[in-house]
């Protein structure tokens, strides 16, 4: 008990620092262990804000340092600074209170030459470009109307649900196949490479998506992978390289028979959109109906002519026959209008329930789910293609289990009645 209660004592004595305080502290210390540094370093995850003020990342083999450079400063610069360039940045080393980090306040810069990634994918660019990896008479055509579009991408990512989305929206008839993979990091581009080769040893697929979001140099680098270049020019599926934003081009994009501007541009890009069709066959339909219309007024208008002429005048018979010749051949007409009309009616009506009945979304809604290996991402289309203890992922509705098989049962159901 005695030492519980000078333990209470000790901590009432004790000053208690605020956040602020410390952060204080702590910028008084480093900014005078570092008043002014010159520091060397390739220039990541730049952003020219509206505001004028330069923010960037400082970064090296090894570490990263978060700079800013502001408007009074950068508007003297005589580069224009971009992702890629190897700087030198003078200035003071100081802590960003608001968010507690340290950062570099430049105030001089200058071009230290190009920056390694950069230099990487230049050369890389060059020398597959001299090989025809990049003619335009090797880039395959997209197909207009596709069955099964296959992504290759993070099965976790923003931008498999924005193809997802896009493509649902446009197309609902398509069947869309994730051939997961991670899009950055250590391994990354030789698990891109691997999914296209599967996909496209697969066949079943029409196209082929392969991409990410956006993000720096460095996230987006397993793209400008020699082996993800070579997996691509080697596919005979059509693959739409979506990477990034629009302003972000690796060398998948040169590669890769169509570039999208982005993962959801990319949806577009595969899928033609259920409304436009809808409405190309509404003005095919206003075209056919304008046509007879005219077909009609000119011959009514001949037989007009005719009548009023001095050889009809008197056998009133035939010119009567004609009428009645036209009025049939106009009911004949109108009535196959109004038959084509409904039969192509009756055609959407079962394409809306086929594209209905084979939406996967549905199907996941109604209670089934999608299983696959969790090695290779293969689907489990029977009890032989796993054992105790495989590792399988199912999708549902709302989400992905990853699960354990505990035990295989392949009785046929006359065993179990």
């Amino acid at each position: 008990m005695k030492l519980a209660t000078d333990s209470r004592r000790d901590e009432d004595t004790t000053d208690v620092l605020s956040v602020s305080d410390v952060t204080s502290r702590i910028k008084a210390l480093l900014e005078s262990e570092f008043p002014l540094v010159w520091v060397e370093g390739e220039i990541s995850n730049f952003v020219h804000h509206s505001s004028g003020h330069m923010y960037f990342t400082l970064k090296d083999a090894a570490s990263s340092l978060p700079a800013v450079m502001f408007r009074g400063r950068n508007a003297r610069l005589p580069f224009r600074p971009a992702n890629g360039v190897k700087v030198r940045a003078h200035g003071r080393v100081t802590i960003y209170e608001p968010q507690g980090k340290y950062q570099i306040v430049v105030d001089r810069m200058r071009e230290a030459g190009v920056g390694d990634l950069a230099a990487a994918f230049e050369r890389l660019k060059m020398r597959l470009k001299d090989e025809g990896l990049f003619d335009v008479e090797k880039k395959k055509q997209l197909p207009g109307f596709p069955r099964t579009v296959a992504v290759v991408t993070s099965p976790t990512g923003a931008a498999v649900r924005d193809i997802i989305r896009v493509i649902g929206e446009r197309a609902p008839w398509i069947r869309i196949v994730v051939a997961p993979s991670r899009v950055q990091g250590a391994g990354a581009a030789d698990e891109i490479a691997e999914a296209i080769r599967l996909v496209d040893d697969w066949g079943d697929a029409d196209v082929m998506i392969v991409g990410r979001g956006g993000g720096s140099l460095e996230d987006l680098w397993a793209f400008n992978e020699e082996v993800v270049a070579r997996a691509i020019a080697a596919a005979e599926t059509p693959i739409v390289s979506a990477v990034g934003h629009e302003v972000d081009f690796s060398i998948s994009d040169f590669v890769a028979d169509v570039r999208a501007a982005t993962p959801s541009n990319a949806g577009e890009l595969v899928a033609p959109d259920a409304r436009d069709l809808l409405r190309g066959v509404a003005t095919s339909q206003e075209r056919l109906s304008a046509a007879v219309r005219r077909w009609y007024d000119e011959r009514l208008e001949r037989l007009r002519a005719s009548l009023s002429s001095y050889g009809f005048r008197r056998p009133q018979e035939r010119v009567d026959s004609v009428a009645q010749r036209v009025d049939e051949l106009t009911w004949r007409a109108f009535a196959t209008t109004k038959a084509n009309v409904a039969v192509n009616e009756t055609r959407l009506e079962r394409l809306r329930a086929a594209l209905k009945a084979g939406d996967p979304k549905g199907l996941l809604r109604r209670g089934y789910a999608l299983v696959t290996r969790s090695d290779d991402g293969r689907p489990v289309r029977s009890v032989g293609a796993v054992g105790p203890g495989s590792l399988v992922r199912v999708a549902l509705s709302d989400g992905t289990l990853g699960c354990t098989v505990d035990t295989v049962d392949s009785r046929t159901r006359e065993e179990d009645s």
